[in-house]
């Protein structure tokens, strides 16, 4: 019943002698309701003047921070803190609630981007897998087309600048270059996000690699997670869709699998919101940008710097490795194309190659290439005869004998005056 019922009921009720008691059970409210309500006048609920909240001077600054950002309550709430409110959190949250669903209603409405203007990445966690006997994080890679919805995505075990850019390569390769590309903070991309100013400090090497490639990074601002939200159902996609329950032997068995299933599941479905397949709208996709056969190669491995000592070998993860006799006393540079024991490093010498070798397991053995054995050896041989050829002493001149008088050996020296001195010294 509604109240007004409930006040008709109980003055009807009372009237016809009923105990207040029996009113009270009847119409299921408290003994005290029934006295109260019994003195109203009125049938409608009674009019009370709004109280002030201590947030009333506040709401002005809520509402424009979060039309900016996505803030939740607890950065807010410090916000407010420092501008002297006094309230609690739970009146600001449910101050907030209406507001951010109409401001997450208003940032979240569907805007489809022409062909081959945009492309949104992002990474996933995937629980871990073992990798040569240990235990380590594995990670998805996503990048999303953001006309047709054309995928793609790789499994990693590491989310290192280098990963990622090595990921955009190949992403590249697969689907063509955007005219932008749109990130999150992931701090392989952006070192710093103001969330009051709104500046971006991007990672130089990140900014150089897509300024190479003629794109354009755009960065998510902070806390709106739902602006890349097509990548972000890129990413549970493949989490749920492929990985789930699947089996494998090694992260390049599933990433085999995974480019498969791209091609002939992921990419070939109906989408729900477009309602095509994204590889028929993926014709005008790459008719808008350019592939990336037609940017100069850019070398995306990770640099590491050496000097080389007088054996030869270099010190790679706690292994000795043979470099070329020639790069001795000099600084070389080591270029891994891999993470994981068994893939490759180069070791350069300026634009010259001196090195190349496998990664093997920490504290192995020193690992000696042939050649360079061979030109080891060569060197050690030609220095030795340079220090033979060498003589050890230098000559000395030999002084002259000491004067001597005849049949006396050992004789010292004696000084010869004329006689004019002697006889000077008499006088």
């Amino acid at each position: 019943m509604t109240l007004r019922e409930i006040i008709v009921e109980i003055k009807y009720l009372v009237s016809q002698g009923v105990s207040k008691v029996e009113v009270a059970h009847r119409c299921g409210v408290s003994r005290q309701t029934v006295y109260n309500l019994l003195k109203r006048r009125e049938l409608g609920p009674c009019w009370r003047a709004p109280r002030r909240s201590k947030l009333d001077p506040f709401k002005a600054y809520i509402r424009a921070r979060l039309e900016k950002f996505d803030l939740p309550a607890t950065t807010l709430i410090r916000e407010l803190r420092a501008q002297d409110y006094r309230g609690g959190l739970s009146i600001l949250r449910q101050y907030m609630a209406p507001l951010k669903a109409e401001y997450t209603r208003r940032v979240t409405e569907r805007f489809e981007t022409l062909p081959g203007q945009q492309a949104q990445i992002d990474w996933g966690e995937c629980g871990t897998v073992e990798v040569n006997g240990q235990q380590r994080k594995l990670y998805v890679f996503v990048m999303v087309l953001g006309y047709s919805r054309m995928m793609y995505a790789r499994f990693t075990t590491s989310t290192r600048i280098p990963v990622l850019l090595d990921c955009l390569v190949r992403a590249f390769d697969r689907l063509g270059i955007p005219a932008e590309l749109l990130v999150d903070n992931m701090k392989q991309a952006v070192d710093r996000h103001d969330v009051t100013t709104g500046v971006i400090r991007w990672n130089p090497t990140f900014l150089d690699f897509v300024h190479h490639h003629g794109t354009h990074p755009l960065a998510c601002p902070p806390y709106w997670p739902r602006v890349k939200g097509k990548v972000e159902r890129g990413v549970g996609y493949v989490k749920t869709s492929f990985l789930e329950g699947r089996c494998f032997t090694d992260v390049d068995d599933l990433n085999r699998q995974l480019e498969h299933w791209l091609d002939t599941e992921a990419n070939v479905r109906i989408h729900g919101t477009t309602k095509r397949r994204p590889v028929d709208r993926f014709a005008a996709d790459q008719a808008a940008m350019h592939p990336l056969a037609a940017v100069p190669w850019y070398d995306v491995r990770p640099i590491e710097y050496r000097q080389v000592p007088p054996d030869c070998h270099i010190s790679y993860y706690s292994v000795p490795y043979s470099v070329h006799p020639d790069a001795v006393g000099r600084t070389v540079v080591v270029r891994p194309d891999g993470e994981q024991v068994g893939d490759a490093f180069t070791v350069y010498l300026g634009d010259r190659v001196v090195a190349r070798h496998r990664r093997q397991p920490q504290h192995s053995l020193r690992v000696t290439l042939p050649e360079h054995e061979a030109a080891i050896r060569h060197q050690a041989r030609g220095t030795v005869r340079a220090r033979r050829r060498t003589p050890r002493y230098e000559h000395q001149p030999t002084a002259p004998p000491p004067t001597t008088h005849p049949g006396v050996t050992d004789a010292v020296a004696v000084q010869q005056r004329c006689l004019q001195a002697y006889e000077a010294v008499a006088s």
